[in-house]
């Protein structure tokens, strides 16, 4: 910095704004250095003071051209290289570099060259280049590792409803921008396995120090682990798997606890217990005990997937306009006793919590706690299913169809519809819950 520390210099009675460009930039900024009158006179402003903010805002602006040069020559860099991968395929070659090629065995080589040559391909520079590897790897540095992931995750991405992307969204970028804090924007191929530990590492202390679930430690280190390896299969960087095996042990995810038959019936549906929630929020509730279905397919369950006019009450849980949990999570579930009720009162579905699911999820917590509706810390809201998963299995329901009401992942092949709504209407009338007082006349 100049004289003041604020890029500022006296020069002919005014303040101004001096910079050398930095050696990062020089090769796409070809100036030596910046000089800029605040056109503040130096008489009117000893200290500097007005002619630094007039400073400070030059230089954020400069800073911001040097950002925007660099990120445009990175995006060039990077589609010409991804165009040479896709013109190699379409060659039926692999791209390599030519330091990489040309140790391949000499058959390989020769083939390669051969290739290049066919049908006059060596007088096209990009099918030369798609060939025989001109393009040189781009450099791709973490503040960029999200866009670049992103591009690799179209097809999964325009399944989403916009608030699934927008959490799959900022939990990866949180991911990154943690890495970034502590290692500085590395350029992808500088990462270490030392880097990749140092990360976990921090993770660690924080579930030791501060409490932090280890599963939400595991999906941070799993999220970059992810994102490397996707870009570097996309553009075949053949980067180290630097974070394989890094994931901290000692994890509970998914260990909720289930709520006891006996506490639903006695203490969550005691008369006035659920009497604060709003409509919606509360009948969402019957339905989660009665079905098993995770709270997100229920709240974004449309008119046409909900079908109380036929011989047998169901909701239909499909993915529509967003994405679904696993492919086997689309069902068909009987409505049966508060679940059959709560959705006749709903014939439309749940508008207010629509592809709301954290709102709904932050109601449903604060209610339960508040009322003291929680045996546990291992209790949530989603110790409904893990309740409904063992009340089908106190009633001997098939292994199967307990997975396919729950819409669990099924290793075996799947033949035929899978069990019919008649069946599973058995089961769950067998294990439908009565409120106390219903119960007591």
């Amino acid at each position: 910095m100049s004289e003041n520390g604020q890029y500022l210099t006296k020069r002919h009675g005014a303040w101004h704004y001096y910079r050398r460009v930095p050696s990062s930039y020089t090769h796409l900024d070809k100036r030596d250095s910046i000089k800029l009158s605040t056109k503040i006179k130096v008489a009117n402003d000893r200290a500097g003071t007005k002619a630094g903010r007039v400073a400070a805002r030059m230089n954020a602006t400069h800073e911001a051209y040097w950002r925007s040069l660099a990120e445009n020559k990175a995006t060039e860099a990077r589609q010409s290289y991804a165009d040479a991968v896709r013109l190699a395929r379409s060659l039926g070659l692999n791209y390599l570099t030519p330091s990489a090629w040309a140790q391949q065995p000499i058959g390989d080589v020769l083939a390669r060259i051969e290739t290049a040559a066919v049908d006059r391909r060596m007088d096209n520079r990009a099918l030369r280049n798609a060939a025989l590897g001109g393009v040189e790897k781009p450099e791709i540095r973490l503040s960029s590792l999200y866009s670049d992931y992103e591009a690799t995750q179209r097809t999964k991405l325009s399944k989403m409803s916009p608030d699934q992307r927008r959490k799959w969204t900022s939990a990866k970028k949180r991911a990154v921008e943690i890495l970034i804090e502590q290692k500085g924007d590395k350029a992808l191929h500088e990462l270490s396995r030392d880097d990749a530990l140092s990360y976990v590492d921090w993770w660690e202390d924080r579930v030791v120090t501060e409490g932090i679930n280890v599963g939400t430690a595991n999906k941070s280190i799993s999220h970059v682990g992810g994102m490397i390896r996707a870009v570097s299969k996309r553009l075949q960087l053949r980067l180290d798997n630097v974070f394989a095996g890094t994931r901290i042990e000692g994890s509970r995810d998914g260990n909720r606890k289930p709520f006891d038959p006996d506490f639903i019936r006695n203490v969550i549906l005691a008369d006035g217990q659920l009497a604060d929630l709003n409509d919606e929020a509360r009948d969402v509730v019957y339905v989660i005990m009665e079905t098993g279905a995770r709270p997100s397919e229920i709240i974004n369950l449309s008119k046409h997937r909900i079908m109380l006019d036929g011989i047998i009450p169901h909701i239909r849980i499909k993915a529509e306009g967003r994405l679904l949990k696993t492919e086997h999570s689309e069902r068909d579930v009987p409505l049966v006793g508060m679940a059959l009720d709560a959705m006749r009162r709903h014939p439309d579905g749940f508008p207010r919590y629509f592809d709301k699911g954290s709102n709904l999820s932050a109601t449903l917590m604060k209610h339960f706690k508040k009322h003291k509706l929680l045996p546990s810390e291992k209790h949530t809201v989603y110790s409904f299913r893990h309740s409904f998963k063992d009340r089908l299995k106190a009633v001997e329901a098939p292994e199967e169809l307990i997975d396919e009401m729950m819409g669990h992942t099924i290793d075996k092949p799947k033949y035929g519809d899978g069990y019919g709504l008649k069946l599973k209407l058995k089961y769950l009338q067998a294990i439908a819950l009565t409120p106390p007082l219903l119960a007591a006349a």
